[in-house]
């Protein structure tokens, strides 16, 4: 009998859509998910099989049962949801695979209040009449950065966008070509603006930019000078850059706006932290930048938001043109941004914003953690060692490149089981744990675990070596 043929009995011994719904795992599974979903998840799951089945592939067919939790384990998965909670022990604390910053209990607890219901997004309570979604956190970044005025966007690269559109749309946007940033996913400077209708216009070289470069680039097509703190990387040796302050005096000659793309977005000096002087958005807007743009989710320690704060006059341009309305935030966004932003009122902000609580650990500190961890876990476990070690970590999420904080990691390894295996488990487990691995060894960095995190990671790592002395 030729081959194509055999195939056929195979295929029809697969299992009917309707046999399976009627399987009682599916059939209870409908309490919580449409019948007609059920029925298109088997569908799918029974296409993937047949198409396995076309390339000789017969081995991975399950059975009846198997085959029903499988559909059940999907219809579960689509309910949980993909984005769920993460313990982050990778020591990256702007992590932007987990979802950069993570935001404080009690901005949780405001929202938690305000969701279930409608709110006061576009009303004033005063008059009744419509309001400004901003209003109030315009007046928070007024008191704490000095700006007329502010508005946000869904992210930082939206802000530039919006700004060029606004102010630079068919003229030039001259920029130092050693600050033509590229961000994650490729996504590049001259490419936002240039699809923001801009004309780039690139002066200086990669290391060295003067401020008659930018005097010699103005002409009568010049929209905008746009400055771009380069916070994910960094130039040293033969180098030079033109100062904000003398592009502001270009600024003043010429009638040019002068924006400054912050892109980190740090509120407070952070030297307050032991961490090295960065800019901040004060400190752009006090040296006479028209705009200040940055991140709502790097330093400020928020979410993804394009935040742009300045002078009244550019913020209102900005404001009334056609792209802020696609671009501008919802109320879940600005809600959240305020109750961040109002912690910054606070004496001691780093007491109350993860970002820079977790920044400001003192590595002594997050050893005697990782030993009190280590001692929890040593007399339980079986098939894996458990220890502590020293490790670096880092800010990420495209800030503050070269900075390193030393700290302190809980070290998994075991003979029976590769490091893979362990990471694999981890990355599995309720709720899922991400690891870094170096020289074969599991490491947990306590930096970026809160402490109210430590009992959830015990218990993780219990529960990894049952599954490692049941594997054996």
């Amino acid at each position: 009998m030729k081959e194509g043929k055999q195939a056929a009995p195979e295929r029809r011994s697969l299992p009917q859509v309707d046999k399976i719904l009627r399987h009682p795992l599916v059939d209870a599974a409908a309490s919580r998910i449409r019948r007609d979903i059920l029925a298109e998840l088997t569908r799918r799951r029974l296409e993937s099989y047949r198409k396995n089945l076309a390339r000789g592939d017969s081995s991975s067919i399950p059975d009846l049962d198997a085959l029903a939790a499988s559909i059940v384990a999907d219809a579960e998965a689509l309910l949980a949801g993909g984005v769920r909670r993460i313990l982050n022990g990778t020591g990256v604390i702007l992590n932007t695979n987990l979802g950069r910053a993570p935001i404080s209990p009690a901005v949780v607890e405001r929202i938690a209040k305000i969701l279930p219901g409608y709110c006061s997004l576009e009303i004033d309570l005063d008059t009744g009449k419509r309001g400004e979604r901003t209003a109030v956190l315009q007046e928070l970044l007024s008191l704490l950065t000095g700006c007329q005025a502010a508005i946000v966007v869904n992210n930082n690269a939206a802000a530039v966008m919006l700004a060029v559109s606004a102010l630079a749309h068919g003229k030039e946007v001259i920029v130092s070509r050693g600050e033509l940033i590229e961000i994650g996913g490729s996504f590049r400077l001259p490419d936002v603006i240039v699809s923001a209708g801009g004309l780039l216009r690139e002066v200086g070289t990669t290391n060295r930019t003067r401020a008659d470069d930018y005097r010699k680039a103005i002409g009568d097509s010049t929209g905008l000078i746009l400055k771009c703190h380069r916070s994910n990387f960094a130039i040293s040796g033969f180098t030079e850059e033109t100062s904000l302050a003398d592009l502001v005096k270009i600024s003043s000659e010429t009638g040019i706006p002068v924006i400054e793309d912050l892109g980190s977005g740090a509120l407070i000096d952070l030297s307050v932290v032991g961490l090295k002087e960065e800019p901040t958005v004060s400190s752009v807007l006090q040296s006479g930048a028209d705009l200040v743009l940055f991140s709502g989710d790097k330093l400020l320690g928020g979410l993804q938001a394009g935040i742009v704060a300045g002078k009244s006059a550019f913020v209102d341009q900005l404001r009334r043109h056609p792209i802020y309305r696609a671009l501008r935030a919802d109320k879940l966004v600005i809600a959240i941004l305020e109750g961040v932003v109002a912690q910054y009122l606070q004496p001691m902000p780093e007491k109350s914003v993860p970002l820079l609580t977790m920044a400001s650990l003192a590595a002594s500190d997050i050893e005697r953690r990782a030993q009190a961890v280590a001692q929890r876990l040593h007399p339980q476990l079986k098939a894996m060692r458990v220890g502590v070690a020293p490790v670096q970590s880092a800010f990420g999420g495209g800030t503050l490149p070269t900075e390193l904080l030393p700290s302190f990691a809980v070290q998994l390894s075991s003979d029976a089981h590769s490091s893979e295996k362990l990471v694999k488990i981890l990355r599995a487990s309720e709720p899922p744990v991400v690891p870094i691995v170096n020289d074969g060894k599991v490491l947990i960095d306590l930096r970026t675990i809160q402490i109210e995190e430590e009992s959830l990671l015990i218990d993780v790592l219990l529960t990894l070596d049952e599954r490692l002395q049941s594997d054996r």
